[in-house]
């Protein structure tokens, strides 16, 4: 079996094709430079070594109760670079965090899941790949772009429908070859490729949740250095009644981020402190 399928190879030389280009132009070229020293901040790249390490945890884990092993490398790099960046990026961004981990669980292991999977396990030949893939890539882009204004509605309903027919193509090609290969399709390392994503996200979901509660402490306590000037001895004080009230509870830290009484800003002693942990902890 090829590490890579035709589907993966395609987009890899389009992606070089279109680097290449970016290269040539000057302005472009410069953006791109700015995008790659905003990434290397320490910040992210501390974040993304955490998000690395945890999902190695979980490969460790996976790989002790033997279910993972290195046939499945380029499906967990291929799904930590996607899924797993993706949900870190929506879940600290997010404005709302209702229903999120639920959102996120649905959207990870609903049937398109399972689509995407004998999609992307029976491809065409890497010629026709090299066609469809700038060709499905134009057409979704421009639905994107279309939807958001009214006046290009039948654009996007064009678009749409466009992408409809080409993915019942693609499917029925791919059933096609599930049936004529059920022996190898029905197999154990399959069976596996097919539940590693949904283990990965469903592990994943502890760390989510950990770097959200963290985001909104670090948001809740930015206020501390607004207002009124206050102390370190004053700060650390503030940060000690809050993690105490809070402790590990999401929607706690939310509701004393949303809360209004004795904002951080305006508090200039622990009195000040006491009265606003007070008034959180009597409106529940």
């Amino acid at each position: 079996m090829n590490l890579f399928n035709n589907r993966e190879i395609a987009t890899a030389i389009w992606v070089l094709v279109i680097f290449i280009l970016i290269l040539f132009k000057r302005n472009i070229r410069k953006s791109l430079l700015n995008v790659i020293k905003a990434f290397f901040k320490i910040k992210i790249l501390s974040s993304i070594f955490l998000m690395m390490l945890y999902t190695t945890g979980i490969v460790i884990v996976l790989y002790r109760v033997n279910f993972w092993n290195t046939s499945l490398l380029k499906d967990t790099i291929v799904w930590f670079c996607l899924t797993g960046i993706l949900m870190s990026v929506i879940s600290v961004t997010s404005k709302t965090d209702q229903n999120l981990f639920r959102k996120l669980i649905i959207d990870n292991i609903k049937i398109v899941m399972v689509i995407e999977f004998i999609v992307n396990t029976y491809t065409f030949s890497l010629a026709v790949e090299l066609v469809i893939i700038p060709i499905v890539t134009f057409i979704v882009i421009l639905g994107v772009v279309a939807e958001t204004n009214e006046r290009f509605s039948i654009v996007a309903k064009l678009t749409n429908g466009l992408q409809i027919i080409i993915g019942i193509v693609i499917l029925i090609y791919a059933i096609s070859n599930v049936v004529s290969d059920y022996q190898n399709f029905g197999s154990l390392d399959t069976l596996r490729k097919f539940l590693l994503p949904i283990l990965l996200t469903v592990l994943y979901l502890p760390f989510i949740y950990f770097m959200l509660l963290f985001s909104t402490y670090e948001l809740l306590f930015m206020r501390l250095n607004l207002g009124y000037e206050k102390s370190k001895k004053l700060k650390r004080y503030a940060k000690s009644k809050i993690i105490r009230h809070c402790l590990l509870s999401l929607k706690k830290v939310k509701k004393t981020l949303n809360m209004n009484t004795y904002n951080l800003m305006h508090i200039r002693n622990k009195e000040d402190v006491d009265k606003m942990i007070k008034a959180y902890n009597d409106k529940g």
